[in-house]
């Protein structure tokens, strides 16, 4: 079991007030930056966030993909020799964040074996790991009546998506739900749609939490504040008008 640091934990004013980050990412960054502190690198398994935070492995890899992507830290595994299992992992804060301390390196007989992940080379893991647009676009479809094409536009929202973490099971989580809550409201039925549903990487963290404490109400099937009647209402719809028009001039990236 892995001790809780006694460092003090920096998160500077970028990744305080980065909106882009989903859930407790910024919390994770902090304590991320304890670990370094004291060795220079991070070497906490998923397991201590894990129970840390009390959230899944899915939720933990999200938070850790979403740092990396907004250049906040890096990751390095070292695997065992001859095989695919995993020995080390190596977690660095990102100069500009707080100052890497380089005194503590890799041993040197390790560096042979490492594997940067880098997400903006990601043909060959897709290869490996084929993302199905068809059928996470064909389930929205089904769900909402709608007839929306597998196009490069959609794929690209969905693919953002599967880059922080998110499995396509959160995908269909995210559409029974939506449609559950928007179809029949007249204001919101009509944000029930790629542009707004996967394009925004905070707003889906958001729904698929939302998702996940409905499942556990066993039946239950609370009112969501905001998102059903009265001003609330208004202000999501307002924001999803807006998504949509950056979604439809193309403006909305990975």
């Amino acid at each position: 079991m892995v001790e809780a640091p006694n460092y003090y934990a920096i998160i500077p004013a970028n990744v305080r007030y980065d909106r882009d980050l989903p859930g407790k990412a910024i919390l994770l960054y902090g304590e991320i930056t304890a670990l370094c502190n004291q060795k220079g690198f991070c070497w906490a398994s998923d397991s201590y966030f894990m129970k840390l935070y009390g959230v899944a492995k899915s939720t933990i890899q999200a938070w850790l993909k979403s740092l990396e992507i907004k250049g906040y830290i890096s990751r390095e595994s070292v695997y065992k020799d001859g095989t695919k299992e995993i020995d080390h992992r190596y977690i660095r804060v990102i100069p500009g964040g707080i100052p890497k301390n380089r005194n503590t390196p890799i041993p040197k007989n390790r560096t042979d074996n490492i594997t940067s992940i880098n997400k903006n080379h990601s043909g060959a893991e897709e290869k490996k790991n084929p993302i199905h647009y068809k059928e996470i676009i064909d389930f929205l479809n089904e769900k909402a009546g709608r007839g929306f094409k597998n196009a490069e536009g959609n794929q690209k929202l969905i693919r953002a998506r599967i880059h922080e973490g998110y499995s396509e099971h959160d995908f269909a989580l995210v559409i029974v739900f939506k449609c559950k809550q928007w179809l029949g409201d007249s204001k919101m039925e009509q944000y029930l749609r790629p542009g707004t549903l996967f394009g925004s990487s905070k707003k889906f963290d958001q729904y698929l939490d939302e998702a996940k404490q409905s499942r556990k109400q066993k039946g239950k099937t609370p009112e969501q504040p905001g998102l059903s009647v009265g001003e609330g209402s208004a202000r999501v719809a307002d924001y999803m008008a807006e998504l949509e028009k950056k979604y439809e001039a193309g403006e909305l990236s990975e």
